[in-house]
């Protein structure tokens, strides 16, 4: 008997080395399908990420172009500018009495948090440390809030919380 033909039980098997056709035709798409793939998207400079930044960029000049366009035309340059924090304090504001007061109190006099009137603060009192501390947040309760508030927002909270 010859390791081709074996017997089992009565049952003769015959070896068969060859790969269904089936097989070679998978592995055969398989091949070209991946050569396309690496030649498009490896060897064409093709990235999400490129594509995603050009598509952040383009949207973030849409929406300057609309609040260069929608923004009030003020006669004289400084009075723009007061009133333009003016508005940042008022928007502060409110979105102090909506996120911070529970913890800081409505008059930010103190409570779970400490007292944002104080003339100085445990990690400083300049714009970019309380933008910093808003921002981020600081260790033992202070959350942050980069992701919850636009940076108009978290710019008129910021210069509420100066203006105090």
């Amino acid at each position: 008997m010859s390791d081709e033909h074996k017997e089992y039980d009565g049952i003769s098997y015959k070896a068969d080395d060859r790969m269904p056709a089936v097989f070679k035709l998978l592995l055969a798409g398989l091949l070209v399908w991946g050569v396309c793939f690496m030649g498009y998207y490896l060897f064409s400079g093709w990235s999400s990420e490129a594509e995603f930044a050009a598509k952040k960029a383009a949207q973030e000049q849409a929406i300057a172009a609309n609040a260069a366009a929608s923004a009030p035309q003020t006669g004289g340059a400084g009075a723009h500018k007061e009133g333009a924090l003016a508005d940042y304090i008022a928007a502060g504001k409110k979105e102090y009495a909506a996120r911070c007061a529970a913890c800081h109190g409505a008059d930010a006099k103190g409570g779970i948090g400490p007292d944002l009137t104080a003339k100085q603060y445990k990690y400083g009192r300049s714009e970019q440390a309380v933008t910093e501390s808003v921002a981020n947040g600081r260790p033992g309760g202070m959350p942050g809030f980069r992701n919850d508030l636009s940076h108009e927002k978290l710019e008129g909270v910021v210069k509420y919380l100066l203006s105090l």
